[in-house]
């Protein structure tokens, strides 16, 4: 259940954003959490389900925040949310109520800012605004991503273009659990066992608790169907 804030939305400070990519940089995150209340999460709990009516955005503080809907007994995951990415604000947008569910995958914090806020925030000729439909578009632009990937080739394909995806710069590790991977593909664990087996006998990856290591980018890019990507 949504932590709802006793301060006035009047007092949110929604202002320029002063990091880079799709949602806010430390420095406003940290501003917001001493105007908002803050909300944490265990590894695995519900942050809120759809069809809940929403009053708040949430905008993650820590942690790895999962966007999925429950099909056939098994969650799909459509999205991770990282520190400075948002959830909630289509539905305040809309006025209406959440589409998705939203779980922490990991451990998590997040500043819940009042829905009125952050509507009252949505001034076009802001910066805070066109800030706010950058992020949308890249997410939307990311789930399609995801979608291309879930839909497209084997499961050795998928999986090596979700961990090809979710690399970040120069980094070779992938903080995701084998589990996690299941839930964003929608296939069972076993299946991603042993196709990360299979990268790993080919010195593509190696497995560990919780993290997979990526030990040759370029063939992981490969096996994606991105090899021009990584050489680019």
């Amino acid at each position: 259940m949504a932590v709802v804030p006793s301060r006035s939305a009047r007092h949110v400070p929604l202002g320029v954003r002063t990091g880079t990519g799709g949602g806010f940089g430390r420095a406003e995150v940290d501003a917001l959490a001493r105007h908002c209340p803050e909300q944490n999460l265990d590894a695995g709990q519900c942050l809120f389900q759809e069809g809940t009516p929403l009053t708040d955005v949430f905008v993650v503080r820590r942690g790895v925040i999962g966007l999925g809907r429950r099909a056939q007994g098994r969650r799909i995951t459509f999205l991770l949310l990282r520190p400075g990415d948002i959830v909630g604000d289509v539905a305040a947008l809309r006025g209406g109520v959440a589409l998705f569910d939203a779980f922490a995958v990991t451990e998590a914090k997040v500043v819940v800012v009042p829905a009125a806020g952050f509507l009252e925030a949505l001034d076009l000729r802001s910066p805070f605004s066109r800030q706010w439909a950058v992020g949308l578009g890249e997410r939307v632009s990311a789930l399609q991503v995801r979608l291309e990937g879930v839909l497209g080739g084997d499961l050795r394909s998928q999986i090596a273009s979700l961990l090809h995806h979710e690399l970040e710069g120069g980094a070779r590790v992938v903080s995701l659990t084998q589990q996690t991977i299941a839930d964003l593909l929608g296939v069972p664990r076993t299946s991603v066992t042993r196709t990360l087996r299979g990268l790993h006998r080919q010195g593509i990856v190696d497995v560990g608790y919780g993290h997979i290591a990526i030990r040759d980018p370029a063939a992981l890019a490969a096996a994606a169907g991105r090899a021009r990507r990584a050489i680019a």
